[in-house]
């Protein structure tokens, strides 16, 4: 049981990835005023530098007082840095209005470069708030100076933020486990770029307002009679390693002590801490726990939650067959079914399996331009991360929507012979898309289908049938199609030409 000592490795690292845990935690709370992200942020970096030198003295107190204490500069700070990121927004949205091609390139390239620069300013800022005292000038100039110096440690650690992101967007249903895993990561890197620098400002005595502003912390804290250390309720995991080990020494030096051999491992493990703990005051008990336990308790449940997570995922997979959903459509509550009502008994498969249709209907058409294009991004993401395996859409909508970086390509999975040009949607290819065949890009290759590409109108969507149209309650005065979503394993391709073999008798 020695890795249960408070000096070993595996307690070092177990405690600073707790703290680092709880640290983020906070961080996203104390953030949800959005106004309060930079005083959030400056003391998520006071603590977690202290955490990783192991000077730390707790989480919750400390990770509070630097955010009571940075909050006026820091939320002014935030505030400029927030103006700044609207105006770039606004760059950006006026060359992709304008189009990329027909932008001149010197005004691409100035908001490439004050883009690069602002984000990499906004990382760098608040820490160094949180470290020094300065005026809110100085701190632009100090931030801009890190940046230069530390461009390509800062640059990296932007590439892994990207990268957070896209995995986020892209395995939503693991969204919670990603950002645990990938924000104790970027807080930990970023930490060692900070402390390392700090490091070489202190030791060659460049700038003297650290001193200042420890000096100013010694005296208030004087005065109020308050040590950081000493604070109610301030429970470290990678702090206060003193105690622990002092405990722990007292336990083994204790005069006449006899060794206990009796029962196994464990037994003896469980007797000897029950011993510890025997003699402790309360508070001790509580720094013990904290040293001892708390870092694994938080970690084994992180861990027992990933695989409880990832087995409910693998069990939904395996029980559902096909889910679906309407746009745009119009249906009439009553003698409405699913349009998978039958499928199941129909295809022969297990009654474990489930298949169905979205009870609310979906609507992702709006007259508001900029609220359509946020629509856009919240459809693409549940085609992407599996809401969807097929859509019915209403035929005005279909032209939106059913486009190949949605939907299957219909040469695919059907006999072409059995349908009539009438019968399907088509998705006429863009210039942008036939220039890159000719270039010798293939669509194909960019939505991994494996099949040879032309510059043909691809087939993405089928007509539904009148018959179709009843059994689901649809307003006949319109017209409507099913399209499925790209399927990336041959089961799912499987399943799909069921269902169409299904729903029209052929396929």
């Amino acid at each position: 049981m020695n890795f249960l000592k408070p000096d070993s490795p595996a307690m070092n690292f177990l405690s600073t990835v707790a703290d680092l845990i709880i640290l983020n935690l906070l961080f996203v709370i104390c953030s949800i005023p959005i106004v309060t992200i930079g005083a959030a942020y400056s003391a998520k970096y006071y603590v977690a530098m202290k955490v990783i030198r192991g000077e730390g003295t707790g989480v919750f107190v400390p990770f509070f007082k630097a955010f009571g204490r940075n909050f006026k500069q820091a939320t002014l700070v935030w505030l400029v840095m927030l103006v700044a990121i609207a105006i770039i927004i606004l760059d950006w949205r006026w060359i992709i209005d304008q189009g990329w091609n027909n932008t001149p390139f010197i005004y691409k390239l100035g908001v490439i470069i004050i883009s690069v620069a602002a984000w990499l300013m906004t990382i760098s800022i608040f820490p160094t708030i949180s470290r020094y005292e300065m005026k809110t000038l100085e701190l632009f100039k100090a931030a801009l100076i890190f940046v230069i110096i530390k461009f390509i440690p800062l640059a990296l650690i932007t590439l892994l933020m990207v990268g957070s992101v896209v995995a986020c967007l892209w395995y939503a249903q693991w969204f919670p486990l990603i950002y645990v895993f990938t924000s104790t990561t970027i807080t930990y890197f970023l930490s060692l770029t900070f402390i390392k620098q700090f490091d070489k400002l202190e030791k060659v005595q460049e700038d003297k307002l650290k001193a200042i502003a420890e000096e100013k912390r010694r005296k208030a804290e004087e005065a109020k009679g308050i040590q950081e250390e000493d604070a109610t309720g301030n429970v470290s995991l990678a702090g206060s390693k003193i105690v622990a080990k002092e405990l722990e020494k007292k336990s083994e030096s204790e005069p006449d002590a006899v060794e206990d051999k009796s029962g196994n491992k464990f037994t003896r493990f469980i007797r000897t801490e029950k011993k510890k703990l025997k003699d402790l005051t309360p508070k001790q008990k509580l720094v013990y726990f904290a040293q001892y336990y708390l870092p694994a308790t938080v970690l084994v449940l992180c861990f027992i939650g990933a695989i409880v997570w990832y087995g409910h995922d693998i069990y939904k997979s395996k029980m559902r067959v096909l889910n679906g959903g309407l746009i745009n459509c119009h249906v009439t509550e009553e003698g409405r079914e699913y349009a998978t009502t039958g499928f199941l008994t129909w295809g022969g498969y297990g009654s474990n399996r489930t298949s169905m249709l979205l009870d609310s209907d979906l609507n992702f058409k709006s007259d508001l331009e900029y609220e359509e294009k946020y629509l856009e991004v919240a459809f693409r993401a549940s085609i992407l991360t599996g809401t969807y395996d097929y859509l019915i859409i209403r035929e005005d909508a279909v032209y939106n929507y059913a486009i190949l970086d949605y939907f299957q390509n219909l040469n695919e999975v059907i006999d072409m012979n059995n349908f009539s040009e009438d019968d399907l949607y088509y998705y006429e290819l863009t210039d942008e898309e036939k220039a890159a065949l000719k270039q010798g890009i293939s669509l194909n290759d960019l939505f991994s289908t494996g099949e040879e590409e032309t510059d043909e109108p691809v087939p993405v969507a089928i007509k539904l049938t009148d018959d179709i149209e009843r059994k689901l309650g649809l307003d006949e005065e319109y017209t409507y199609y099913i399209a499925f979503a790209n399927a990336s394993d041959a089961a799912a391709k499987k399943d799909n030409v069921r269902f169409i073999e299904y729903l029209f008798g052929k396929c």
